[in-house]
């Protein structure tokens, strides 16, 4: 019976790590066409770092995030002379975010979450069958 009950901390791990690989998605993709001096870094690209829960005996309790990968403050040069940012040639500093590759993270996150959902649900029908039993 204890390996039931432990479904929901496992399940609720999963949905507290992907939400945080949704968010950090979200702020690359909303900061993805920021721009800054040449003098200055740019929005630095966010990437979880996820990590397993385990026991002691090596037994799987779920995943966490142990922090926040950074991707490089120098961000890519380009040419917009329009920006007011622009240096005399018209260049300044754009992050280094592929928006493909923050599209299928999202989607990847977003299914990962959903799996997590359904998992709880199961185990609160699983948890109301089992209180049922008796009756």
């Amino acid at each position: 019976m204890s390996q039931l009950f432990g479904a929901l901390p496992i399940s609720q791990s999963g949905l507290d790590a992907m939400q945080t690989w949704i968010d950090t998605t979200g702020g690359n993709i909303a900061n993805m066409n920021d721009q800054a001096p040449l003098t200055q870094g740019v929005y630095q690209q966010q990437t979880p770092v996820f990590a397993p829960i385990t026991t002691p005996a090596g037994q799987g309790e779920g995943v966490a995030v142990t922090g926040i990968a950074l991707g490089p403050a120098a961000g890519e040069v380009v040419y917009d002379p329009t920006s007011p940012d622009a240096n005399a040639q018209g260049l300044v500093r754009e992050p280094s975010i592929d928006m493909g590759t923050q599209l299928v993270q999202l989607v990847q996150a977003e299914n990962a979450y959903q799996a997590n959902t359904v998992a709880v649900k199961r185990a609160e029908q699983a948890y109301q069958s089992a209180l049922t039993l008796g009756s």
